[in-house]
């Protein structure tokens, strides 16, 4: 028996025109925001520890006993070289250089650069980071001209408006996703700020990237998100535009932010807990710990002593323990109850300001050049003959020829640019290499301000990378 289904020939209206057209609205302003805040969006990379190719690194850690710090970033396709490098997001904050991104992102690197949304590179020339509010600002070198982003008031979000991240989660640049506020004010382990709550798509990478508004201002930068699996699991963190932008101001003119602590430790009491402890007491802070010599301590809180009123706030069951230290950064005098022996006492706290501050870091020193056959100071290579038994232990292609990279200084454009050692110089400007002797008569021989282009070969193949050599005075 076969049954008869009947279709109808009109087709079923899901939504009305007025529907369509709303939501086309909506598409259209994503795209005319996304067209509109792109050039101000930088990719961030971060490059830390020696360049080394896997095979290197191995060979390395064999013969003197060390273990490497894990990579905290791996790009989707495969890379030739193995470090704990990091990429993130930036948005740029003034025309001639100045990009925001997040701390964890660039703290700590030998070396940093972007790629702006035109492709130029700029390398850092300084970056000053803030890790307690997980921000970073980095002045990019030889930069001018740049498209900056407008910066929004994030005190005028609310919870169900519509936010737009611009970013490039997994190196894929400038990527848009959008989404709703969740919350403006969710409060997270180890945030001294209450952080803006949103289900726009957040992905390694992404952090330092814009959230912004529908007006193409930024409302936050995003921070990442909460996971128990490393991928998006639709919460997404970012920091208000409006603490940023006290403590960029901050980083800019001193090059560490001022903040305060009121050196106690609290705990909220449950409904049963303040009861057992005094039997007409709704809700309460149980200081567990007062650090010595701090302004808690100067202003006689004890151990023990519960706190009922916090500048005027008496505290409920929904009062947020950690809003007293967000408030501690911009208000010196601070005033509070406590509950002691069943009395209620007034204590007045008045802090002191204390500075964090983040410099650039140290560039580690090159090994002494006499370390290696020859030491190329213009290019910073450290080169070695490569012989059979190191063709296997590198993994390199059997008919690898040409000098072998042993060392690679931080502070050099072939660093930066991603050279490796562990690698072969196979050419030079398209003349093939065989030994030190011919690099070095190539090097010699370079014209002032052109261009070397290297075929490099490693364990991964061969690769084509171009350093903007200038020859300097003293140069071998």
């Amino acid at each position: 028996m076969i049954a008869t289904i009947a279709i109808s020939a009109e087709p079923v209206s899901i939504e009305s025109h007025a529907d369509v057209a709303s939501a086309n609205d909506l598409s259209n302003l994503v795209r005319k925001v996304a067209d509109q805040v792109s050039p101000g969006i930088v990719t961030v990379y971060a490059l830390r520890g020696p360049r080394m190719t896997l095979p290197m690194r191995l060979r390395e850690q064999a013969i003197h006993g060390h273990q490497s710090a894990p990579s905290t970033y791996r790009p989707t396709t495969s890379s030739p070289i193995d470090s704990p490098d990091d990429q993130g997001s930036g948005v740029v904050i003034d025309r001639d250089g100045w990009v925001l991104t997040c701390s964890h992102v660039v703290e700590n690197a030998n070396a940093v650069f972007v790629r702006t949304a035109d492709g130029q590179k700029f390398h850092a020339s300084e970056v000053v980071c803030d890790p307690v509010s997980d921000l970073a600002i980095i002045k990019l070198k030889d930069a001018a001209d740049l498209q900056e982003v407008k910066l929004a008031d994030s005190d005028s979000l609310g919870v169900g408006d519509w936010v737009i991240s611009l970013a490039s989660p997994y190196d894929l640049q400038r990527s848009v996703s959008a989404g709703i506020i969740s919350s403006t004010q969710r409060w997270v382990p180890a945030s001294p700020y209450p952080l803006i709550q949103n289900d726009a798509c957040t992905n390694p990478g992404s952090s330092g990237g814009a959230l912004l508004n529908l007006h193409g201002e930024v409302v936050g930068i995003i921070e990442g998100a909460v996971t128990t699996t490393g991928e998006f699991q639709g919460i997404g963190l970012a920091t208000p535009i409006n603490v940023v932008k006290d403590v960029t101001e901050q980083l800019r003119m001193n090059g560490y932010v001022e903040r305060c602590r009121f050196g106690f430790e609290t705990q909220p009491l449950t409904p049963d807990m303040a009861k057992l402890l005094e039997p007409s007491l709704p809700a309460g802070l149980y200081v567990k710990a007062v650090m010595p010599r701090s302004p808690a301590s100067l202003a006689g809180l004890l151990e023990g002593d519960v706190i009922t009123e916090f500048d005027g706030k008496v505290v409920t069951q929904s009062f947020d323990p950690d809003s007293i230290n967000a408030n501690a950064a911009t208000v010196k005098s601070h005033a509070m109850k406590v509950l002691r022996d069943h009395e209620v006492i007034d204590l007045q706290i008045l802090l002191k300001h204390t500075s964090h501050s983040s410099a650039t870091p140290t560039i580690p020193q090159t090994p002494p050049t006499d370390s290696f056959e020859h030491y190329d100071s213009l290019n910073g290579l450290g080169l070695a003959t490569l012989t059979p038994s190191m063709i296997r232990e590198l993994d390199l292609p059997p008919d690898a020829h040409g000098p072998l990279i042993r060392h690679v200084s931080y502070d050099s454009e072939a660093y930066r640019e991603g050279i490796a050692a562990g690698m072969v110089i196979a050419r030079i400007n398209n003349q093939r290499i065989v030994n030190i002797g011919q690099y070095v008569e190539i090097i010699k021989e370079l014209k002032p301000g052109k261009p070397l282009l290297f075929l490099l070969q490693s364990d991964q193949g061969s690769h084509l990378v171009m350093l903007e050599t200038h020859r300097r005075e003293g140069n071998d």
